[in-house]
């Protein structure tokens, strides 16, 4: 299965879960991350989904899930935390929840 990429994508400036940058490729590569909780938003979590989120930018980014899912062990609509030059897979096994791997 050959994955889709995105490249060059900017988070959302000041973070929030509304309007926040949608990830929509397998593959996603921020390169505009200006301040600390710039933001992206996971689609609705569907079981048999994976992302990988990269982050190229200068600071910190926040991964939000879909309104009403969660990332992890966290509480519905709670963000996940990408540092910048890390990146992060979220894969779905269950319609609603996202597991997340960060990596080293």
């Amino acid at each position: 299965m050959d994955a889709s990429y995105q490249n060059g994508l900017t988070a959302l400036a000041g973070g929030g879960q509304s309007g926040a940058t949608l990830i929509s490729r397998s593959i996603t590569r921020f390169t505009t991350v200006a301040t600390g909780g710039d933001s992206s938003i996971l689609p609705a979590a569907n079981a048999g989904l994976y992302y990988t989120v990269l982050n190229a930018g200068a600071a910190s980014m926040n991964v939000f899930p879909a309104v009403g899912d969660a990332i992890n062990a966290s509480s519905a609509n709670t963000a996940f935390a990408v540092a910048n030059a890390k990146s992060a897979t979220f894969f779905c096994a269950v319609n609603g929840f996202w597991n997340a791997i960060l990596s080293a």
